[in-house]
């Protein structure tokens, strides 16, 4: 009876310690996710019921699942690529797949120009160049409101994507396979550049920034989307997004590459950039599909988006 009665003395901080250390682990598994949630679950409601009564039930139920995990081996875990864009080249059908992520992409787009529009008005006429288009989703979207579009991409899978949907749909968008940090383009070719879930993954950002500023027109426009460096976005976009509900396959981002707004800001003003506020982004609902939809949040702490204008007068 005295050790029954110090193990529930101790039990519910070996519990609270033991929650505390699972989510410390930098790299997941969906099992190692379940049972930090349960025991996290646990501590904050566990001193609500009767202990004795819902800790026997409790125990009882965790340990016959965590026996069936490896949840206690946090370390040594399986190597994985950081920041491995082989995804967007692999999927040879970006519009007709049904792929998660692919949906998870798509349901983006409106939510982008619900920041954009407002900012750039009329799209109509607007030379705009899609840096980083992937299979054309934005591209496609630009085309629509009147811009003439021009997308590039690295790879080459989803410049081919790209396209052909263009294509088949009878839509003159020019897609070409390039690099940011390298843009085939004269100068002031462009006044506007979109850029959406590629900052976070370039190989020089300061190079990349150079050369939006290099093809934008006096005055033009640099539209984007990044993932903020805290806690809380490695949590969700890697954590989350990647290994417990498979928004994206894992390896896809590198939270050392995500990008603080103050230290972008500092990056686009070396560049002769005007930069404007930044306003949170992300999932905001679930459709018919369980899949996210996406609009505007109060916390620019996971997703943001921005604009800066190159400084000068003159009008877009």
């Amino acid at each position: 009876m005295p050790t029954r009665g110090l193990f529930r003395i101790v039990r519910q901080p070996i519990y609270v310690a033991f929650a505390l250390t699972l989510w410390s682990v930098p790299t997941w598994t969906p099992d190692q996710l379940a049972v930090a949630i349960v025991l996290t679950a646990y501590c904050l409601v566990g001193p609500l019921f009767k202990e004795e009564r819902f800790g026997r039930r409790f125990g009882r139920e965790f340990h016959s699942y965590a026996s069936r995990v490896p949840y206690w081996l946090p370390w040594p875990r399986p190597a994985i690529r950081r920041n491995d864009l082989s995804i967007y080249g692999a999927s040879a059908d970006w519009w007709g797949g049904d792929a998660r992520w692919l949906r998870t992409l798509r349901n983006m787009a409106p939510a982008r120009f619900a920041f954009f529009d407002p900012i750039v008005g009329d799209w109509t006429g607007k030379r705009v160049l899609d840096l980083g288009c992937g299979g054309g989703f934005m591209a496609e979207a630009l085309h629509a409101r009147g811009a003439t579009a021009v997308g590039v991409d690295p790879s080459t899978g989803a410049v081919a994507a790209a396209r052909r949907h263009a294509q088949a749909s009878g839509l003159e968008i020019d897609y070409l396979v390039a690099k940011g940090e390298a843009l085939p383009f004269a100068a002031a070719a462009f006044h506007i550049v979109v850029c959406v879930d590629v900052l976070e993954h370039v190989e020089s950002l300061d190079r990349v920034l150079s050369e939006v500023r290099r093809v934008l027109r006096p005055g033009g426009l640099f539209l984007f989307d990044t993932i903020n460096r805290t806690p809380l976005a490695a949590f969700v976009m890697v954590t989350l997004g990647e290994q417990a509900l498979g928004l994206l396959p894992p390896g896809t981002h590198d939270p050392a590459m995500f990008i603080r707004p103050r230290d972008l800001a500092a990056r686009l003003a070396a560049c002769g950039f005007a930069v404007g506020p930044v306003a949170g982004f992300g999932p905001r609902g679930l459709d018919r599909r369980l899949d996210f939809t996406f609009g505007r949040l109060p916390t620019s702490a996971v997703q943001y988006l921005g604009q800066a204008r190159v400084c000068d007068d003159a009008s877009v």
